[in-house]
């Protein structure tokens, strides 16, 4: 059976271990291969685990609109940011994968991760991608465990991560929260805590007269005042709800 509902894979993070091969002498230019053909990788999702295959092909047209920006920990390092750490001079696709080069910018912030790479403390490539309608063939197999073919993708970044082996069903919740706003995080955590009380029986701390596990009032509320919590006391709640159940670090 082929499907493509599968929820919760609008935007994915895949990491393999990468191998940057210096091919300049200025020790800046980084060289290898982002994602790997043909190579079935065990994918761990919060609807359950599946195989998962990237094939020839899968970047062409979506390297044909844009090139990617190189990013270390996908923007999310406190030191580095979200800005671009490397100009990508070549990035195509080759018999192996997703074949890249790239030259680090010469600056101070940088010049840890340059190190950490060139030390072989930083092994790991990682790419953000989506895939449009039509780009993935999902197969029901005898053994229970589902495969995903992707034939394309957009890719809009990628770049060297510390650990490329992830827990996909964390990563993929914490990749979603991140892109958006103030307000669409809050709404998602509650809507997502409220899903998981409904699940797992966990009271409604965010109500009026909620009482937590061990007899005390949610974030400090006291009993009769007949104040709602705030908002911010909600988030608290919900995001608590969801560390509950592993979704949250």
């Amino acid at each position: 059976m082929n499907q493509n509902s599968r929820p919760g894979l609008g935007l994915c993070l895949r990491a393999f271990d990468f191998e940057a091969r210096s091919s300049g002498t200025d020790g800046r230019t980084l060289e290898g291969h982002a994602a790997v053909f043909n190579t079935a990788a065990r994918i761990r999702d919060m609807h359950g685990d599946f195989d998962e295959i990237i094939m020839p092909g899968a970047f062409t047209r979506s390297l044909a609109a844009r090139t990617p920006v190189m990013q270390f920990e996908h923007g999310r390092d406190p030191r580095v940011g979200a800005v671009p750490i490397a100009a990508i001079e070549d990035i195509r696709e080759d018999e192996t994968g997703l074949y890249v080069r790239a030259k680090l910018y010469d600056n101070p912030v940088i010049e840890p991760v340059r190190q950490a790479i060139a030390g072989k403390s930083i092994k790991g490539m990682s790419f953000r991608f989506g895939v449009p309608d039509g780009g993935d063939k999902w197969t029901t197999r005898s053994a229970g465990v589902d495969l995903r073919e992707i034939y394309d993708t957009d890719t809009a970044e990628i770049g060297p991560v510390v650990f490329p082996a992830y827990d996909a069903t964390s990563v993929s919740v914490r990749s979603l929260l991140a892109q958006l706003g103030p307000d669409e995080h809050r709404s998602l955590i509650r809507e997502l805590a409220a899903e998981l009380r409904l699940a797992a029986d966990i009271p409604d701390l965010t109500e009026p007269g909620a009482r937590s596990a061990d007899g005390d009032d949610p974030a400090g509320t006291q009993p009769g005042n007949g104040e709602r919590p705030t908002v911010a006391t909600r988030s608290r709640a919900d995001t608590d709800a969801l560390r509950l159940r592993g979704i949250l670090l």
